[in-house]
């Protein structure tokens, strides 16, 4: 067979096999070579590989100053952070994420993706920083879902003591 004969495959693994096979043979010469210098090319040799290995530094990050566009939107971030819900699937150990999304209102609350209705012996909570809520209905519209929350009072709040997060 004459290599005129091969289609781009078989050339790509021709030329990954040329490589390997060049490679093992150069680490190869480079052991043989190093076994056989003397100890004043070696010692200073794996010295710089010691050292170049023990002392990987990381490289400081810089922080940019925000530009005003940049610091209004971190401000609106802020300002809706206390808005910001997570709609949970309660479990017997650990509750399951569904999705996130705001406060609607005083009892809805909007949900980014949508969200089916929970099946039987299926609770769905709303986390924030009210605390625990249980809902009372999940109406889907086309590209999110609206929750409706059980009238807030003290029987529907689980966690009474929420501690109000840092901005």
């Amino acid at each position: 067979m004459d290599i005129q004969d091969l289609n781009k495959s078989q050339l790509i693994l021709l030329a990954i096999l040329i490589s390997f096979v060049t490679s093992i043979a150069t680490g190869i010469s480079t052991v043989t070579l190093m076994q056989q210098a003397p100890s004043s090319v070696t010692v200073p040799i794996n010295r710089i590989v010691k050292q170049t290995i023990e002392k990987v530094v990381p490289v400081e990050s810089k922080t940019q100053p925000l530009s005003v566009d940049q610091q209004k939107l971190l401000e609106d971030l802020k300002a809706i952070k206390p808005l910001t819900v997570s709609l949970f699937l309660k479990g017997e150990k650990e509750d399951k994420i569904l999705g996130t999304g705001l406060f609607l209102g005083n009892d809805k609350v909007v949900i980014a993706s949508i969200i089916a209705q929970p099946k039987d012996g299926e609770v769905y909570v709303v986390k924030s920083i009210l605390g625990e809520q249980k809902i009372s209905k999940v109406t889907q519209e086309k590209d999110f879902t609206i929750i409706e929350l059980i009238k807030a009072d003290a029987t529907t709040t689980t966690d009474t003591t929420v501690e109000v997060p840092k901005i």
